[in-house]
């Protein structure tokens, strides 16, 4: 799929259907996690996760989401610093013209 922070396609490209737009909010601790949860969750990259959930909950017939937009806040807690990160953007059907 095709993530786009532009809501303008190459001019070779052109859209076929919009859908409505689509949000995801994912909460990842920023603060220093425990030695237990730094070894197990070593190789994750939640902000990798965030950007495909973003992109799982577009309509299958999408090929591509534009306008992608970020925003984030941080709160902290006694359990640590959170940081919540929510992406917006456009799911779209575009096809390229040759």
């Amino acid at each position: 799929m095709l993530l786009l922070s532009t809501e303008v396609l190459p001019s070779n490209c052109e859209i076929k259907e919009m859908y409505s737009m689509v949000q995801v909010t994912r909460t990842i601790e920023v603060s220093n996690k425990g030695l237990l949860r730094n070894i197990f969750g070593k190789n994750k990259n939640e902000y990798q996760e965030a950007i495909d959930q973003l992109a799982a909950v577009a309509p299958s017939d999408a090929n591509a989401i534009i306008g992608i937009k970020a925003t984030s806040s941080t709160q902290q807690f006694s359990n640590g610093t959170f940081l919540y990160l929510t992406y917006i953007g456009t799911p779209i059907t575009y096809q390229v013209n040759e």
